[in-house]
């Protein structure tokens, strides 16, 4: 983040927001490496357990439970130059192509869901967790397609900001 910071603001992430998604695993620590790098961050994840999990750890600052509270929390920090993270429970293949219609623009967009694992690490749109639980084990292809579906909603979002000017990347 601190290397985005320098190739696309001057050096600075201070004012700045990060949008991504997932908090588990190697995505928990997004939040705090924003936060060092003088960035806001929103932190999309499907599962509640995990945004509690990155709380405890303080790995993540707050928690919003709609996507209009976490934007003014964003707008609030980043008007006041704080680097402060929230996690919001949501589907990025929800909530990325949403913000795409609203119009808002995050200062950088990346994305740290278990995508490489369609069947046990993304959840398909529209699916609750308990769904997904169920059918990773009764039927583990139906899983993988709708993951997959999500993905490419989920993936479009990116490059719709892309093509508006955020700097989008993966780590």
């Amino acid at each position: 983040f601190v290397e985005a910071g320098r190739q696309h603001y001057d050096g600075s992430l201070k004012g700045k927001w990060i949008l991504t998604g997932g908090l588990g695993g190697m995505g928990g620590a997004q939040p705090l490496a924003a936060v060092m790098a003088g960035a806001c961050c929103l932190a999309v994840e499907c599962n509640p357990e995990s945004i509690d999990f990155r709380l405890r750890t303080k790995y993540v600052d707050e928690k919003a439970e709609t996507l209009d509270e976490a934007l003014e929390m964003i707008e609030r920090w980043t008007a006041a130059g704080e680097a402060k993270s929230v996690g919001l429970l949501g589907n990025a293949a929800d909530i990325f192509p949403e913000l795409v219609k609203r119009g808002v623009h995050p200062d950088i967009v990346t994305d740290q869901t278990s995508a490489h694992d369609p069947i046990n690490g993304y959840l398909p749109q529209g699916w609750t967790m308990a769904q997904w639980k169920d059918k990773r084990e009764s039927d583990p292809k139906a899983v993988e397609k709708a993951a997959r579906a999500s993905m490419k909603v989920h993936v479009a979002a990116m490059v719709d900001f892309w093509n508006a000017g955020v700097p989008t990347l993966d780590y």
